[in-house]
């Protein structure tokens, strides 16, 4: 990642930001592109793993079968689509504003042999291009702190959700007052419009219409993500010297350890479940 001059990103801009990007996230955080759950410090869990357990955790609390639908409101390149496919067969829907995202998810879909029920699309959140009460469930990973309008995304999952559906949601989260400098890095180098604090979430997924069934606080869980990658960028910086070159590979290997110093101090994380009524 590198520091981006906008300081409210578009939708188009986010999409750029990760068609540039893809190369870096495929090889430092592999086909996750959000943080690991670590049971505690004794936990010697990869990455992957760490990523993959919080992928279960809203599979588990989403808790489709057969048949049923989810859309994925910010689906990277796709890996918990098709983790989430392949454990309840239900099928997916996963959008993302990047056309390369688009394409890296649809050749893991092709190469787990899900394409039958997981597909993928560019599309931007704020306009979701599907009728009323199409899905059965919906999650999004990481996603809302690229939106623009946050509270219309919230309305825009509800109106596609079926009576009933399941909403599930994981977020970074403001846990101590971030500095004006810790700020701009922070939104520069991940295309972030806005962070939200744990306290004020359930209002906000209310107010849009979605009765909050729990609001759990993994924040002291995640906290060894951007420190993995940290640690992963100076093990493989040949690899992202070769795809980048040496001023871009300059910057990373300055700002991301800053990057993990501001997630260990300052960000929360929180797990969201939600509900439309019926």
């Amino acid at each position: 990642m590198t520091a981006h001059e906008s300081v409210h990103p578009t939708p188009d801009e986010v999409g750029a930001y990760y068609d540039l990007m893809g190369p870096f996230y495929a090889t430092l955080w592999g086909d996750n592109i959000h943080v690991g759950y670590w049971t505690g410090p004794d936990d010697m869990s990869s990455h992957v793993e760490a990523q993959d357990r919080l992928t279960d955790l809203l599979i588990e609390k989403v808790n489709l079968t057969t048949g049923q639908t989810l859309i994925d409101v910010g689906c990277g390149v796709g890996r918990p689509a098709i983790r989430l496919s392949r454990h309840s067969g239900a099928s997916v829907v996963g959008i993302t504003v990047s056309a390369d995202q688009v394409a890296r998810a649809t050749m893991l879909a092709e190469q787990n042999g899900v394409t039958d029920r997981v597909r993928f699309e560019r599309a931007d959140a704020m306009a979701l291009p599907f009728d009323d009460e199409t899905f059965d469930a919906a999650w999004a990973f990481e996603s809302l702190l690229h939106m623009p309008d946050r509270q219309h995304v919230l309305q825009e999952i509800w109106r596609v959700l079926r009576p009933g559906g399941k909403f599930a949601l994981t977020d970074v989260t403001e846990e101590r007052p971030l500095s004006d400098e810790h700020r701009a890095l922070l939104y520069g180098s991940f295309m972030l419009r806005s962070l939200e604090t744990i306290e004020r979430y359930p209002a906000l997924v209310t107010a849009a219409g979605f009765v909050v069934d729990e609001v759990i606080d993994i924040s002291a869980h995640t906290k060894r993500t951007l420190q993995f990658v940290s640690d992963a960028l100076i093990q493989k910086r040949d690899d992202i010297r070769a795809l980048y070159g040496d001023d871009l590979l300059a910057t990373l290997e300055q700002v991301w350890p800053q990057l993990a110093a501001i997630q260990r101090d300052h960000l929360g994380y929180v797990v969201l479940v939600a509900q439309k009524p019926r």
